[in-house]
């Protein structure tokens, strides 16, 4: 009976060593396709190993994150699904979810994971600014900008957080708050051209025509300058 015992023991540790090799094999072949930009033989890799460990969360993750560059969005909430129900506290998994969902102007989706990213890490500033997006996309322009104040407060140079906070100032035509933050996103990051156009055509609406014009005359300086590094 021992003999029996001992023979099933080698032969599980036998069987458990391979499945974790070729695990191991697959994971190195899926990193290197997902480099070479062979998405597709990069998610057959994925699929192989979660096919050998179906609890592997992590493959699930990066087999949604492979999917999304495919643009396979449905795809790829399926799998950060499935990583939810593996690991429910994870908030990677909620957060990437919720950026696929707004892909597919599920934006109702979207903010449910982004509430529940902010409950797990609220210091997440990505996590409010996204939601905040979502909001505006819904025309919650108010719960958009609370979520921006809340993103900026936590990471007080998110200059996509002041020039989205921008844009929803200015619907509500509070254009002087709209330029401030305007003001704020191209004095975090003066390289966007879309940041001087919106500031230009605001500074025009509102009468500072000479300095609007300067702004839109920059964006078309940062256009040109993209086209020509590209």
């Amino acid at each position: 009976m021992k003999q029996f015992f001992l023979f099933f023991f080698l032969l599980f540790f036998t069987i458990n060593i391979y499945s974790q090799t070729l695990k191991e094999e697959y994971l190195d072949c899926a990193r290197q396709k997902y480099y070479t930009q062979d998405y597709q033989e990069a998610i057959d890799y994925f699929t192989k190993i979660i096919e050998i460990s179906p609890k592997d969360s992590v493959a699930y993750n990066d087999r949604g994150l492979t999917k999304e560059l495919l643009k396979d969005y449905s795809g790829a909430i399926d799998d950060y699904t499935k990583e939810i129900e593996i690991d429910t506290l994870f908030a990677d998994s909620y957060f990437f979810r919720g950026m696929a969902k707004s892909k597919i102007s599920d934006y109702k989706g979207a903010i449910l994971d982004y509430k529940k990213v902010v409950t797990l890490e609220y210091d997440n500033a990505d996590a409010h600014y996204l939601m905040g997006f979502a909001k505006f996309e819904l025309k919650d322009v108010n719960g958009a900008i609370i979520d921006y104040d809340d993103a900026i407060s936590i990471r007080d140079n998110h200059f996509k957080a002041f020039f989205s906070r921008g844009l929803a100032k200015e619907q509500l035509k509070d254009y002087n708050g709209a330029l401030e933050d305007y003001n704020s996103a191209i004095h975090f990051d003066a390289t966007i051209p879309d940041y001087y156009f919106k500031r230009g055509a605001l500074k025009i609406k509102m009468k500072h025509k000479k300095e609007g014009k300067l702004d839109l005359k920059k964006y078309n300086e940062l256009l040109l300058f993209n086209k020509n590094n590209k």
